[in-house]
């Protein structure tokens, strides 16, 4: 009887990590394409070449929800549990996690690079200001690639200006829909690009991760 009691507890708990897994990714899925659409709608106009979000909101999106979805499960599964400010502890931790990402968020909503074809305007977003480059101010543009989490390749375009600033084009949701006329234009402003080879170890990995024409874009860009 007790077996059989631990085996069905395994059970639901195993099928309640199933579960916090899948809101999640329903809530990444949902949220994300959202504010990342409204950021967009927003800043960008009809001369975007390329709009490049900030990276920050990306983690937090992830890891904030699923914080607070399992602290949420861990506050209606534990009977017992130390409380703050009258509040059980896993709630609380939810709530602190909310605000934190919630204004985080915001910030991370005026934070972004619009490449347009008059220039390149950099959002600061905890003063809201912007920085306006010309095409002039480019120093050079790195087209290369990288091994990642799990050995995986990724790819990298960066922008470099004179001053320093870094602009990591792959931050754009629509990085593989659009980088290929903005290194086009690029090019028409003869903006020097230094491009990396693939190597032909790498070749197979490549093909694995980037299909169709995400990997016909990869071999543009790479000049293979």
């Amino acid at each position: 009887m007790k077996k059989e009691r631990l085996e069905r507890e395994n059970y639901i708990s195993f099928f309640n990590m199933i579960l916090i897994v899948g809101i999640d990714l329903l809530i990444v899925l949902g949220f994300g394409n959202y504010y990342y659409d409204l950021q967009v709608l927003a800043f960008s106009n009809s001369n975007t070449l390329l709009f490049i979000h900030d990276s920050l909101s990306k983690k937090i999106i992830v890891f904030a929800s699923f914080i607070i979805l399992f602290c949420i499960l861990l506050n209606f599964k534990t009977k017992y549990s130390k409380r703050i400010m009258g509040i059980k502890i896993y709630l609380f931790i939810s709530i602190v996690v909310f605000v934190i990402s919630f204004f985080t968020l915001i910030y991370s909503f005026f934070q972004y690079d619009d490449l347009n074809r008059e220039g390149i305007r950099v959002r600061n977003g905890i003063t809201i200001t912007d920085k306006n480059y010309i095409w002039n101010d480019i120093e050079y543009v790195e087209v290369s690639y990288e091994r990642g989490y799990k050995n995986e390749i990724d790819i990298i375009y960066n922008i470099h200006l004179y001053d320093g600033t870094i602009l990591n084009a792959c931050n754009s949701k629509e990085f593989f829909n659009k980088i290929t006329d903005l290194d086009k234009f690029m090019k028409s402003k003869d903006i020097k690009i230094i491009r990396s080879n693939i190597k032909a170890i790498d070749y197979g990995d490549f093909e694995k991760r980037y299909k169709g024409e995400r990997m016909q874009v990869i071999l543009e860009l790479f000049n293979k």
